[in-house]
């Protein structure tokens, strides 16, 4: 008969002691007052000791589990097959092959136990085709052996689309340590058409350069031109020149900076330029800059409600960027490029 519930475990050392007691001529009723214990449980320890010569727990066999080998099998493959699977959805799946439905926890204990996974909040990085990969990977395979003076001599100009009250729902998916950045347990992201207010800005190392906003109506090659080349960008690029004797632009794939006026300008004003692979911010450290920006407007105590009190607020959160930030950023390059060999050409955690 199993012990009842609540009843005390008589260890080792104790039936040890008893089983001497014992031996020594005491009474059985003496020694079960002496030890605080029933008699028939005294009576007992002497019993299996005499048959089993020793006074030591024999192993216990528990519960038989509810999953076979071929169970964890199907639940590693129904997983596998989508990770944005929420638990209870999973535990439905498996529940339809088991001749016994378990619970949500008995999955997720599973789930952790047996296949190392549990549920995590998806990365959120760019769609990634076959062309995308490749020139990223050729990207970093020409440029993973810049020192810091090649990174030191770099523009990182962009844009960047903010939108008042902006939060975008967060995705949990299942993966396991080392996975966050695998194709399966992403939240691919795709550039969206929609637009509150878009600014322009760039950094150097050791340098934060001028914020630009650029109007609704302002987004032609020929309004790039005036508002930042010929302006903000031309400025800084011939202070950076001037200091470090060269300079490299590095500007994205964006229609208005392939544009002819936009490429004449460079030609005619010897600006050299820095290529970059599309879908890859990973590779421009100014992707951190937007998200301090971001992160700083949400974390005011009043947001702004409207386009003017937006832009003051971007400009105030500009400001605070501190050089020791931006210097960080541009150090971690070699990091970055070396990431992206590493992910032959896949999505880093940068």
């Amino acid at each position: 008969m199993p012990k009842s519930v609540g009843t005390p475990n008589t260890g080792s050392e104790l039936r040890q002691l008893i089983c001497e007691k014992a031996r020594n001529g005491q009474r059985l009723s003496q020694i079960a007052l002496e030890v605080k214990r029933p008699l028939r449980t005294i009576q007992s320890i002497i019993k299996r000791n005499s048959e089993r010569g020793h006074n030591e727990d024999l192993p216990r066999s528990g519960r038989p589990s509810k999953f076979t080998e071929r169970d964890l099998r199907h639940l590693k493959l129904n997983v596998e097959s989508n990770r944005r699977q929420s638990l209870a959805d999973i535990t439905n799946n498996i529940n339809l092959a088991l001749p016994s439905p378990v619970v949500k926890r008995t999955i997720g204990r599973f789930l952790k136990k047996h296949m190392n996974m549990t549920s995590h909040i998806a990365a959120k990085k760019p769609f990634l085709m076959d062309k995308h990969v490749h020139a990223k990977q050729g990207w970093a395979e020409t440029h993973v052996g810049w020192n810091m003076l090649d990174w030191k001599a770099v523009i990182w100009t962009d844009e960047a689309s903010v939108e008042i009250g902006r939060e975008s729902r967060q995705c949990r998916v299942w993966r396991r340590p080392g996975e966050r950045y695998k194709k399966a347990c992403l939240v691919p992201t795709f550039k969206s058409g929609r637009q509150n207010l878009m600014i322009w800005g760039c950094i150097a190392f050791g340098k934060r350069g001028p914020l630009i906003q650029i109007p609704p109506n302002r987004r032609k090659g020929t309004d790039y031109v005036s508002l930042v080349l010929s302006g903000p960008l031309w400025e800084f690029y011939t202070e950076l020149v001037e200091e470090k004797g060269a300079a490299l632009v590095m500007e994205d794939g964006a229609p208005i900076h392939r544009s002819k006026v936009a490429k004449d300008f460079r030609v005619a004003h010897l600006i050299e330029t820095l290529p970059h692979p599309a879908q890859s911010p990973d590779l421009n450290p100014i992707e951190h800059v937007w998200k301090r920006l971001k992160v700083g407007i949400n974390k005011r105590p009043i947001r702004p409600k409207n386009l003017v009190e937006l832009w003051v607020a971007l400009k105030e959160e500009w400001e605070k960027v501190d050089v020791s930030f931006i210097n960080d950023l541009v150090k971690s390059m070699p990091r970055r490029a070396q990431a992206v060999l590493d992910a032959n050409g896949g999505s880093t955690k940068y």
